[in-house]
């Protein structure tokens, strides 16, 4: 009930300031002309040879996280509202992908997004609120090739709050300021904002070029601080119709962090490669390979009893989409471990496999 009039307030705040900047000369039917509903849902089934009985996530999955049970990754409802001038966004939504991603870091684990912006120059846009992340080539399942995140984006920021700042400079060129309470924070965990930012070069409709980064002290209150610097670039290609291609390069280094020498800086590394081929405009195959490497533990954290992180994976998925806007996944994983890491019932290997129906409307 709580949380029912959390959303309530937040939903009326958001959308009754547009309201009345933007309505006060036009009736109610071209008011509401500007909003757009929208809703998503994805269900799944995973499975892998961990012999986990527990009723546990399993370790390194974000996504379809719960072995041997039908259930639902994300359900969520979304409310838009956009003009020239102001636009808004309130998405709400449950599932396994909120629990393990949103909870952990903010009591409003029910908020996937919540913000608002106004537009005061053309192609120059501010918006402050909650967010998704800028950082990162996976996101939701809705938005990606396979259902099943790679090592890098494990450790990646989902979330994020603050005020963004973007502008189009050409249909080439864009770029976008980020002004953040934290990496992967809805609240601010210390006195300090982190700076984030974002440029996407468009080429053609062959190649597309993104680099994020997030710079800030993440240290809780009452911790030494330490400067963290995560750069990530992103590169997209299509070399031909039926074919999509997706690179993606993170480097981290965070000060005074080093394990062996707590005066060095320790650093992060992590890359994916995937290719998806479509057949057609229904059936389509994925392929991706991944690698990550945090030997000091800056971002992985604990891994069972390990915190530290380093290994590899091969992902193969098919999609077949009977409508554009759904899709059948049925994928297969293979994680192998540094030796050093032996957190599954096979030490450092681990084979899964999952089966995901999404559809959004």
């Amino acid at each position: 009930m709580q949380k029912t009039k959390k959303i309530l307030l937040i939903m009326a705040v958001l959308f009754l300031l547009p309201a009345l900047a933007d309505s006060q000369d036009k009736d109610l039917t071209e008011f509401f002309k500007n909003f757009k509903l929208s809703t998503y849902v994805d269900a799944y089934y995973a499975y892998d040879n961990d012999k986990n009985i527990d009723k546990t996530p399993r370790l390194l999955d974000l996504i379809s996280p719960y072995r041997d049970q039908i259930r639902l990754n994300i359900a969520a409802v979304s409310l838009k509202y956009g003009t020239e001038k102001i636009r808004s966004t309130v998405t709400i939504h449950y599932g396994d992908i909120p629990e393990l991603n949103w909870k952990p870091v903010t009591k409003y684990d029910f908020i996937q997004e919540a913000n608002i912006g106004f537009s005061p120059y053309k192609n120059l846009w501010i918006d402050a609120g909650y967010f998704i992340t800028h950082i990162g080539a996976e996101g939701l399942p809705k938005n990606n090739v396979l259902s099943s995140f790679s090592l890098p984006v494990y450790v990646e920021p989902f979330i994020q709050s603050g005020v963004k700042i973007g502008y189009d400079f050409s249909d080439k060129f864009s770029a976008c300021l980020h002004v953040l309470n934290g990496y992967n924070v809805f609240e601010d965990n210390n006195k300090n904002k982190s700076i984030g930012v974002q440029l996407a070069y468009t080429h053609n409709e062959m190649l597309k070029l993104t680099y994020n980064n997030i710079i800030g002290n993440e240290m809780p209150t009452g911790s030494d601080g330490k400067t963290r610097i995560f750069n990530n670039l992103i590169v997209n290609l299509s070399p031909c119709k039926k074919i999509d291609m997706i690179a993606s390069a993170d480097i981290c280094m965070q000060e005074k962090s080093k394990r062996l020498n707590a005066d060095e800086s320790a650093y992060s590394y992590g890359a994916l490669f995937s290719t998806k081929y479509k057949f057609n405009p229904k059936f389509s195959v994925t392929v991706r390979g991944e690698y990550y490497q945090d030997i000091d533990g800056i971002l992985s954290g604990s891994i069972g009893s390990y915190n530290w992180l380093k290994g590899n994976g091969v992902t193969i998925g098919c999609e077949y989409r009977p409508v554009e806007s759904a899709y059948l996944r049925a994928e297969t994983r293979y994680i192998k471990l540094d030796s050093e890491l032996q957190p599954f019932y096979k030490g450092s290997e681990r084979t899964e496999g999952m089966i995901s129906f999404g559809f959004e409307y």
